[in-house]
């Protein structure tokens, strides 16, 4: 956030527990939430937890980011969206891959049409016991552990599609449960997108293609590719940091111009929730 330079930093230290772990993290978070110097709150918090303290902080005037944005689902998506209608701070969803959008415009400008297709192929090894914390407490649980890993994986990518062709309105996932599946995703715009993932490979490769009649956009390790009329683009994919700090300048922007946060807004993230919903069946 000091790197952004958008922000100033609260100098006190942060909860590192969450509130309702002990009474010293509730108390902490109780100060922070009187705080005047504080105008936003970034919260990484479980999937339980953070509709109620985003709830909670925003009743006490403070903008709200929430962190560690998907695995979502449409429960939660509706009450953030019923939320953020219902009050006048501003409340966002930290995406970074949405960054890339910005990196040529012709990938956005054009709308995609029914005869766009893509394919994500995810390869890479994700151990079955992780670090305790948000991971643990998804809104995929109780599925068992290979198929929240597959849709934790891809669900970034997933997003970026939904910001590209829209609502899905049909899909499936086959073989998740052996972590390593096959499926599609079908757009209400008649888009398609395949999918072919494994997280218990040793070859880390990730590779999302998506193709129109006049274009053709890949993102493939740190670089994003655009094919169109007027020739091949190659552009850098900067730090997966650099991108998610996108999303503290938008929200920077709308706390101090009161301009629109709706590219992070609870809305936006409606497609992915409805995704991965139709992916685990």
């Amino acid at each position: 956030m000091e790197h952004c330079g958008s922000f100033q930093t609260y100098g006190g230290p942060g909860p590192f527990e969450w509130p309702g772990a002990n009474a010293a993290a509730a108390a902490k978070w109780t100060e922070l939430l009187g705080c005047p110097e504080i105008d936003l709150l970034v919260l990484a918090a479980p999937y339980s937890d953070r509709v109620a303290l985003s709830r909670a902080a925003r009743s006490a005037g403070k903008a709200v980011l929430l962190e560690e944005g998907p695995p979502l689902s449409l429960t939660e998506i509706d009450q953030l969206t019923e939320d953020d209608r219902c009050s006048a701070v501003p409340l966002g969803l930290v995406m970074p891959l949405r960054g890339l959008l910005a990196l040529d415009h012709a990938v956005v400008d054009v709308p995609w049409t029914q005869t766009a297709c893509g394919g994500l192929v995810v390869s890479q090894f994700s151990p079955a016991s992780g670090r305790a914390g948000p991971e643990e407490d998804t809104a995929l649980k109780p599925e068992p552990w290979p198929v929240r890993a597959v849709l934790g994986t891809i669900a970034p990518y997933l997003d970026l599609a939904c910001q590209l062709f829209g609502t899905p309105v049909a899909g499936h996932l086959d073989g998740a449960g052996a972590g390593s599946a096959v499926g599609v995703v079908e757009f209400e715009s008649g888009a398609r997108l395949s999918l072919a993932i494994t997280v218990r490979s040793t070859v880390e490769e990730t590779q999302l293609k998506i193709m129109d009649t006049h274009r053709t956009v890949t993102l493939q390790g740190w670089h994003l590719w655009l094919e169109d009329a007027d020739g091949i683009a190659l552009h850098r994919i900067p730090p997966l940091h650099d991108l998610r700090l996108s999303s503290y300048r938008e929200m920077a922007l709308a706390l101090r111009t009161g301009a629109s946060a709706s590219r992070h807004s609870p809305t936006s993230a409606r497609g992915l929730a409805r995704c991965l919903t139709l992916l685990k069946g």
